[in-house]
């Protein structure tokens, strides 16, 4: 396995609530410039689920996440063409999605079925950190699917309509469709507490959400602190301390708003 001594030395202690002393474009030049070529294609694969999550935001037209792989420019094109840059072809489920929703508002509509067989396959076609990582972001997501419903009053059976009915924890969540309240499995017991706290504060929600999913992912380096996985799980974490602070800009921008309303 591929040692970073040097690149794993340079990287700056990451805090939530704290901007880092590295951003992301030029951590990600760090890479570039650094990383073997099989662990820039980590990096790739680890950036996609970023690619797919801004196929919505290009559908429903709102801002992109620049630390993608792609542009949007780029993913236009990717979606023409039915194919990554650099003749990568689309995987299966990407191009029957494409071909099956025409429309934007379908897209947007249905993404959550792209959504999950996005993380399906990568769970199950990758190793180490990639591996955990996938399938951390698929579960508990889907366990806030399972508080969602409950809090909204929808049928969890719709909401999981594109989920493997078969598949452990999405049994666990129906399961419990007739249930006044949703208890996750012990593993996301942590989760609870957050979304019973912050329901109904939707920034607050998904900041606690940050925290919640920065500190487990501490827990997927490995003993390896210097090998690719570090790396991957420094990106992963790089990523929701910025996020974090977008939200926190997000909360001030509202509260002004409130302020020009009169209603602050």
């Amino acid at each position: 396995m591929t040692q970073y001594y040097f690149l794993a030395s340079l990287l700056p202690h990451l805090e939530i609530g704290h901007v880092s002393a590295l951003g992301y474009p030029v951590f990600k030049e760090f890479l570039r410039v650094n990383l073997s070529d099989q662990g820039l294609e980590r990096v790739k694969t680890f950036l996609r689920l970023i690619d797919i999550e801004n196929l919505r935001a290009l559908w429903s037209g709102e801002p992109m996440d620049t630390r993608g792989n792609l542009n949007q420019e780029e993913l236009e094109q990717a979606v023409v063409d039915l194919n990554w840059p650099g003749e990568e072809e689309f995987p299966d489920y990407l191009e029957e999605f494409l071909q099956k929703y025409h429309s934007n508002e379908e897209r947007v509509s249905h993404f959550s079925l792209l959504m999950s067989r996005f993380l399906d396959e990568e769970k199950e076609s990758e190793s180490g950190f990639l591996k955990e990582y996938f399938n951390f972001e698929r579960e508990w997501r889907l366990v806030m699917v399972g508080f969602r419903a409950k809090k909204l009053g929808k049928r969890v059976e719709v909401e999981l309509q594109f989920e493997d009915s078969t598949d452990p924890l999405v049994a666990q969540i129906l399961a419990q469709k007739d249930a006044k309240y949703y208890e996750p499995p012990f593993e996301y017991k942590e989760l609870k507490p957050i979304f019973e706290e912050f329901a109904n504060a939707p920034v607050e929600l998904h900041k606690a959400l940050y925290e919640y999913r920065f500190d487990v992912l501490q827990d997927f380096f490995g003993s390896e602190i210097f090998s690719i996985d570090r790396v991957l799980g420094y990106a992963a974490q790089l990523l929701i301390v910025e996020k974090w602070l977008e939200l926190d800009v997000q909360k001030g921008i509202e509260i002004i708003d409130k302020i020009e309303e009169g209603v602050a």
